[in-house]
């Protein structure tokens, strides 16, 4: 992020209001002097009119008032996906070719009250900012004005762009990767179900036409063949990268407050359910691609061309940008439905406030492809609202809980997007927080297994419904035993 700059003034030069003041009292001074014959009264005005003669603009016209706002990271390398504080450096330089010149800065940062600040010229000013969770934010607003010490000569106060910055989405440790069982890939980790050159072993048999001499396996051709007129070659599933695509909703941002979704001004920076969103999706992406599998990224608003499928570091730094770009948007009315390519993971990552993500996941669920939907929604804090809004907390919090349940029992298997320790707890309940538990349901409380445990185990499902060749290698999944699902997990 560099320098905020402003286009070219508007007006000409200006006079401040101590200028006008000293013509007004040397044109008093002066015609009381002559109405009552006092020349020491007319004498009186030369320093006022010297004065207002001396009043011009403390820059000359044209120029900008000379104030920036440069950006130094390296003060707080944790900001990024922190939501930590940024340190921004507000430098001027001089207005008007004196030392003596002054710099009036207005700063306003969202959730803080205005500010104002007065710098010399050439002076620095350290400002520290509440940078965002992840995503592209304004973080600060600013103005300047220039004018000389003794408050007489000014310049126009001018609106500088605001300073946005763009935080990428933290990556979590790596996740199990479960793979569909129709890999079309050509090279990978993973066993796909068709012949080929690779380590899972599919049979051994006599040597034919095509067979390669160096799959010979002499051992088992001393064994089978008895008059040792056959050699046998051991035959193997071809190696298949797997390939997921991220579908990411970001029609709603949930805060994690409900007095929020009721505020009308700018929102107080926290976390959201985007920023669930976009943290999951990068993990997920990452434990992908260090497997050397393919990930594709869409939006479910249709705003953007969806990013191709591919592999690598680079693809993951396109993948974090787009994420990080990623804000509020309607959705489009499509023509048509979305269409995975075959043998494609798809993951929807939403906060299921609506019907339009279950939609989808069952409909890709039925042509065949491994689904797995994403609830995004951060641990609520309930209170300060009125009963009216608690109310419709209450009923919009009861429509996503049916909306998830309806989806485990179409086997379509939830996971919480947040990380596991930085859910709550089980503990009292808060004083504002519905009594929903009398139906024998918290509305609060969180729908399905966390992400971490829920790829754990889909991937073993995956490979346990493929059979040996489902499976994938290099630590993809976990070998020390089988976990069992637990309860509302929504894996079958």
């Amino acid at each position: 992020m560099g320098r905020g700059r402003a286009g070219s003034r508007a007006g000409g030069p200006t006079r401040s209001p101590g200028a006008a003041l000293a013509v007004i009292v040397a044109l008093v001074c002066v015609v009381a002097g002559f109405v009552a014959g006092r020349p020491d009264a007319v004498a009186l005005a030369a320093p006022f009119a010297l004065l207002a003669l001396a009043g011009r603009p403390a820059l000359p016209a044209g120029e900008e008032t000379p104030v920036g706002i440069a950006a130094d990271r390296r003060a707080d390398p944790r900001a990024e996906g922190q939501g930590s504080r940024l340190r921004l450096l507000l430098t001027t330089g001089p207005a008007g070719g004196t030392s003596d010149d002054l710099v009036a800065t207005v700063l306003a940062a969202p959730g803080c009250p205005p500010d104002a600040l007065v710098l010399g010229a050439g002076e620095e000013c350290p400002l520290l900012v509440r940078a965002p969770y992840s995503g592209e934010r304004d973080v600060l607003s600013y103005g300047a004005a220039g004018l000389t010490a003794d408050v007489v000569r000014s310049s126009p106060f001018l609106a500088r762009p605001p300073v946005r910055v763009s935080v990428l989405p933290p990556i979590g440790a790596l996740l199990a990767r479960p793979a569909s069982r129709r890999l079309v890939g050509l090279a990978g980790t993973h066993a796909s179900r068709r012949p080929g050159e690779g380590g899972e072993l599919r049979s051994v048999a006599p040597l034919q036409a095509g067979d390669a001499l160096r799959r010979i396996d002499w051992r088992a051709t001393a064994r089978r063949s008895t008059d040792q007129d056959r050699l046998m070659v051991r035959r193997s599933y071809a190696d298949a990268e797997a390939s997921i695509v991220l579908v990411v909703d970001q029609a709603h941002d949930l805060p994690a407050s409900t007095a929020d979704w009721f505020a009308a001004g700018p929102r107080r920076p926290g976390p959201g359910s985007l920023h669930v969103a976009r943290g999951a999706a990068a993990t997920v992406a990452a434990s992908f691609l260090a497997g050397g599998d393919r990930v594709g990224l869409h939006d479910l608003s249709g705003t953007r061309r969806p990013l191709r499928s591919a592999g690598g570091a680079r693809h993951l730094e396109q993948i974090r940008t787009r994420l990080a770009g990623m804000a509020v948007v309607p959705r489009k009315r499509r023509s048509r439905d979305p269409v995975p390519p075959p043998g494609t993971v798809v993951v929807v990552f939403s906060a299921f406030l609506d019907a339009e993500p279950a939609r989808l996941l069952r409909l890709w669920h039925a042509q065949g492809h491994l689904v797995a939907a994403v609830d995004c929604v951060p641990p609520l804090r309930p209170g300060g609202t009125t009963t009216a809004q608690a109310e419709a907390v209450r009923l919009t919090l009861l429509r996503r809980r049916l909306l998830l349940e309806a989806l485990q029992d179409d086997g379509i298997p939830v996971f919480v997007g947040t990380p596991a320790d930085a859910l709550p707890g089980p503990g009292p309940r808060g004083r504002d927080m519905p009594a929903s538990s009398t139906a024998g349901t918290d509305l609060y409380a969180t729908t399905g297994s966390d992400l971490a445990s829920g790829l754990r185990l889909l991937a073993r499902q995956a490979a346990r419904r493929g059979g040996s060749r489902g499976g994938s290698r290099g630590g993809a999944t976990p070998d020390s035993g089988t976990p069992v699902a637990p309860a509302g997990s929504g894996i079958p």
